[in-house]
């Protein structure tokens, strides 16, 4: 494997920390980036039939094909599973799955912080800093969607500059497929102070180049983040599936 970014992975990237203006998603990326908001925001729920006419005819207003493409992008990404024959559904992820995903997170946070705590750069905790004051705004303003995104863009920059490849792309791949069931979560403003509590310790200990320090306290926000999510799973009832499509809103794709 080759640590490179591709294409993708660059577009993404720039878009999330860089300019986003200067980025030109194709129609399916627009597709994808829109719809894979509406699952995360519990649009559409997990286990629902996404089907392609009806996306294309009544939500998107576009062809089949833009649809389908970004179907298989959302597929990539863990949002969305593709049956053979049966058409593309909400992904659905079980407890156990859920625990698998966010055991294997802690371990990598963990290591790409102890990693980030010795080779941290001046510009680093900069953009570390800025992070965490702009989640602390989202959340002073009560912006959930904002502090949702804004944590989500400092989650993914931290794997980033880490400087190893393989846990950056494990990371990053791993990333958007709890956001559903995070984003409930984040609607609970105590949770939200815990989260702003402990980026501030595992940045302060990335700026004392303090690699232990640092390798804890990654894991320790990824399990409470793990935990807070198995009591808001627990107490959550099933939600009924959602067969209305209605248009995406204005702007969301340009046909």
């Amino acid at each position: 494997m080759k640590n490179e970014l591709s294409a993708e992975e660059a577009k993404w990237l720039l878009a999330a920390f860089g300019d986003p203006a200067k980025v030109t998603w194709t129609l399916p990326e627009q597709i994808a980036n829109r719809l894979g908001e509406d699952i995360i925001r519990g649009i559409f729920v997990p286990g629902q039939p996404l089907m392609e006419v009806m996306l294309a005819e009544t939500y998107f207003h576009v062809s089949r094909g833009p649809v389908r493409e970004a179907l298989r992008i959302l597929e990539s990404e863990g949002l969305v599973q593709i049956r053979p024959r049966r058409g593309a559904i909400v992904a659905v992820l079980s407890a156990s799955d859920i625990k698998e995903i966010f055991n294997v997170r802690a371990v990598l946070y963990g290591f790409v912080a102890s990693e980030l705590a010795n080779n941290r750069t001046d510009e680093i905790l900069a953009v570390l800093h800025d992070g965490i004051k702009a989640v602390s705004i989202a959340h002073e303003q009560n912006n959930v969607d904002e502090f949702i995104a804004t944590l989500y863009r400092l989650s993914m920059y931290l794997p980033e500059v880490g400087g190893n490849s393989y846990a950056r792309k494990i990371i990053v791949s791993l990333g958007r497929q709890t956001l559903a069931t995070t984003r409930k979560v984040m609607l609970v403003k105590e949770n939200c102070r815990i989260w702003i509590n402990n980026w501030k310790r595992l940045v302060k200990a990335i700026e004392q180049r303090d690699a232990r320090a640092a390798e804890d306290a990654g894991r320790k926000l990824v399990h409470d983040v793990y935990k807070c999510t198995v009591k808001i799973l627990e107490a959550s009832p099933v939600e009924p599936l959602n067969t209305n499509y209605q248009s995406a809103p204005a702007g969301a794709v340009k046909p």
